[in-house]
């Protein structure tokens, strides 16, 4: 040290002539710091090559393919999340799949009815009918054209000829399903020749398998008079495994948003925890998480019931044919890079290109009272275009109560956790990078006057403050800045002279959400 300038390359005891300057950079305090953006994907592993609880870092569509598995619920959430941010790094961590897990399964029973040739029943048809069940219709079709089964939104289509009988009919739509089908939608199937019957079974065991939606086509270009296919459950999906190696193996790592694929009640529960701690003071891994959910009304207030927390957002849906993983995949996307740009902005109007065409029917979809319901308890809500777009509604949190149990509706919006996360990382920055090896004095004290003196007092740092709330201000994320700078306390701890400790009062801004207007027509 030099009188009361400090260096960290020239040697104060220096006594050869000559001038000597070193460089050093300072944050100049004008400039925001801009908070990095990374998402993880937290999967199961199905067929692939990858192991679980191995962290695999930008990670792409085929790479999610390969490791995860063809025909994976991961690979699927990949894809879609790509889909819509093909520019955001994106990590895949896996969980084993649980031991006696089981896969969904599925019967489609194809029907024709019609002027077209009769065929004599099988024995299959006799038997169906001695068991009370529903025998297939084997007369032959009268009219020619298309028709598609919708698995996981994927359409598989068969021709249908006039004349065509329900075994043919099977025959046609079994031969559609393709290895790319049946990556695409990680459903196989097999066919009764004799009766047209086909067996659907997802690739994976597990209960998300109960999720992917199974359908036949409404569309007019996938009608033929008289042609039908019934869709049934013969064996429900089961089972889940626990996702918290999969959590332990990122415990370290800081990542700003996290899409679950496993959102059972115990896993929301454990993913809930591990959000909590991720935004713990003393952890600063600050995340917002995401899952989707398949029920209808009453099964999502229910689900509604088991949530509170402020860093976790839900997407519903009653009927899509989207996936629920696909659905949080897709919502995260767009959310992380929209909040990394501007937090303080809300997300609605946002487009979810990987749902595209995949919302549910009109008549299965939410309605505004019911919307309005579901957004007070929580959950995030959609709508649906006439073009079949899906766009963000509103996104809130599944915080609605506070600690002591009361009503709060201050963690709301995901905007609160977004920008609220930023601010702290960048005051927290700031702080690091300005003030690395700061000596502390108390007010008062003629070293913090001293351009070089390397000290600061609890006045310097709140002037600081005052400089960079008024930076969070222009940047939208404030407001009323330069009023509450002024209430902050800085002070020096009274039994540890290294530490200040700080009360930093903000006023978050509003988004434009309502706008209630009373038109009065004169008369």
């Amino acid at each position: 040290m030099s009188g009361s300038i400090s260096f960290d390359q020239i040697p104060a005891t220096w006594n050869v002539p000559g001038a000597f300057a070193e460089v050093t950079t300072v944050n100049s305090g004008t400039t925001l710091a801009g908070m990095p953006l990374r998402a993880l994907i937290v999967g199961v592993l199905g067929s692939g090559t990858g192991r679980a609880g191995v962290v695999y870092p930008n990670i792409s569509k085929s790479s999610a393919l390969t490791l995860a598995g063809a025909g994976s619920l991961a690979a699927r959430a990949v894809s879609a999340f790509i889909t819509d941010a093909p520019f955001t790094q994106l990590d895949l961590v896996l969980v084993s799949p649980l031991a006696g897990s089981v896969a969904q399964i599925w019967t489609v029973t194809p029907s024709v009815s019609g002027s077209g040739d009769q065929v004599a029943a099988t024995s299959d048809d006799t038997a169906a009918a001695a068991s009370g069940a529903t025998p297939v219709v084997v007369s032959g079709a009268s009219a020619s054209g298309q028709i598609a089964l919708i698995v996981g939104g994927v359409r598989v289509v068969a021709t249908v000829s006039s004349g065509m009988t329900a075994a043919a009919l099977g025959a046609a739509l079994a031969a559609a399903f393709t290895s790319d089908i049946v990556s695409r939608t990680g459903v196989t199937c097999t066919l009764n020749a004799t009766s047209g019957a086909l067996t659907l079974t997802a690739l994976e065991k597990g209960g998300w398998t109960a999720d992917i939606d199974v359908r036949q086509s409404v569309l007019a270009a996938d009608t033929v008079p008289g042609v039908a296919l019934a869709v049934g459950v013969t064996t429900p999906g089961a089972g889940w495994p626990d996702m918290t190696p999969a959590l332990s193996a990122v415990a370290h790592t800081w990542y700003t948003d996290i899409v679950s694929c496993l959102y059972d009640a115990t896993n929301l529960a454990t993913f809930s925890t591990e959000l909590t701690r991720r935004f713990n003071a003393m952890v600063k891994l600050d995340a917002l998480g995401y899952v989707g959910f398949r029920g209808t009304y009453g099964q999502t207030l229910a689900l509604a019931e088991t949530l509170n927390n402020p860093h976790l957002t839900v997407l519903p849906a009653n009927a899509p044919r989207w996936e629920p993983a696909v659905a949080a995949a897709s919502y995260a996307a767009v959310a992380s890079a929209a909040l990394n740009t501007d937090p303080a902005r809300q997300l609605r109007s946002l487009s979810l290109t990987a749902l595209a065409g995949l919302g549910p029917d009109d008549a299965d979809r939410f309605d505004m009272d019911m919307r309005n319901v579901l957004l007070g308890d929580g959950m995030s809500t959609f709508l649906v275009g006439s073009d079949g777009t899906v766009t963000i509604e509103r996104a809130v949190s599944t915080e609605t109560a506070d600690a002591n149990g009361n009503a709060t509706t201050a963690w709301a919006d995901v905007m609160a956790h977004a920008t609220i996360s930023r601010i702290r990382y960048e005051w927290n920055y700031y702080i690091e990078t300005t003030y690395p090896r700061a000596k502390l004095a108390d007010d008062g004290d003629a070293l913090a006057t001293i351009a070089g003196a390397g000290v600061v007092t609890p006045t310097v740092l709140k002037n600081s403050w005052a400089g960079q709330s008024a930076l969070y201000e222009n940047a939208g994320w404030l407001e009323n800045t330069a009023t509450l700078a002024k209430s902050a306390i800085f002070q020096i701890d009274a039994t540890d002279k290294n530490r200040v400790n700080c009360a930093l009062p903000v006023d978050r801004i509003g988004a434009l959400i309502v706008v209630a207007t009373s038109i009065q027509m004169q008369v």
